[in-house]
C-alpha cells in the first residue's frame, strides 16, 4: 500500500508522515528526500534543478517499484492541479502504485490560511522549505490542491489537530476502507472538481 499525503506548505505533511510511518511499519518517502538532492546540487533557482529532480525521482521510483508488495510506503507532496509538473508528479506516484500492484490511499491535509501563514514562518523550515507567507497566500489564491476522485481519499483539516490526532484519524480511515481497497489504477488520475 502507498499512503500519499498531499497538502499546502505548512500543513504538517512531514510531521504527520514521520509519526505515521512507524505506526504502519512503512518506509517514509517525503518530497524533501528527492528535492533536497537537486536543490543542493543545482541550487533552488537554477534551471538545472528540475531535470536533476526528475532524474532522481525516476531512479528512486525504479528502486521503490522493486520493493516487496507487502511493504507500505508513506509519501508526501504539495501538488496542485494548475501545475503540469505537479500533475506529472502525481502521475508518477500512481504509476509506482500500479507497477507494484498495491492500493494507493490519497490523504489531503488542509488547514486555515491564517494558520498556514504562521506555520511556514517557523525557524525549522529555513533553508529547505517555503517560508514566505506571501508566496503561500499567492499559491492558495491561484490554485487548488490535487484531490483524486476516489472513495478511499481522506480529506483532513489539521487547523486545530495535533499531529498525533491526525495520525489516529488516518489510521482509523485506513482500517475503515481496508476491505474496499484494490490496486491503484487510472481512476486515481481522475481529479475531484
Amino acid at each position: 500500500m502507498i499512503v500519499h499525503l498531499n497538502g499546502w506548505p505548512g500543513v504538517g505533511k512531514l510531521t504527520v508522515a514521520r509519526l505515521l510511518a512507524p505506526r504502519l511499519q512503512a518506509r517514509l518517502i517525503d518530497n524533501h528526500l528527492l528535492h533536497d538532492v537537486a536543490i543542493r546540487c543545482a541550487g533552488i533557482d537554477d534551471p538545472a534543478r528540475w531535470p536533476l529532480y526528475e532524474a532522481i525521482r525516476a531512479a528512486a521510483y525504479r528502486v521503490l517499484a522493486e520493493r516487496p508488495r507487502a511493504e507500505t510506503f508513506v509519501m508526501t507532496n504539495a501538488l496542485c492541479v494548475g501545475s503540469p509538473r505537479e500533475c506529472e508528479s502525481w502521475r508518477q506516484v500512481v504509476t509506482l502504485a500500479e507497477t507494484r500492484a498495491v492500493p494507493l490511499v490519497p490523504v489531503v491535509l488542509e488547514a486555515d490560511d491564517v494558520v498556514l501563514r504562521s506555520r511556514v514562518q517557523r525557524l525549522e523550515r529555513q533553508g529547505r522549505k517555503l517560508t514566505d507567507p506571501n508566496a503561500l497566500v499567492e499559491m492558495i489564491r491561484c490554485d487548488r490542491l490535487l484531490k483524486p476522485d476516489v472513495p478511499e481519499r481522506l480529506d483532513l483539516d489539521t487547523t486545530h489537530l495535533a499531529a498525533a490526532a491526525a495520525v489516529a484519524a488516518i489510521e482509523a480511515h485506513l482500517l475503515a476502507v481496508r476491505g474496499q481497497l484494490a490496486p491503484a489504477n487510472a481512476r486515481h488520475l481522475v481529479l475531484a472538481p
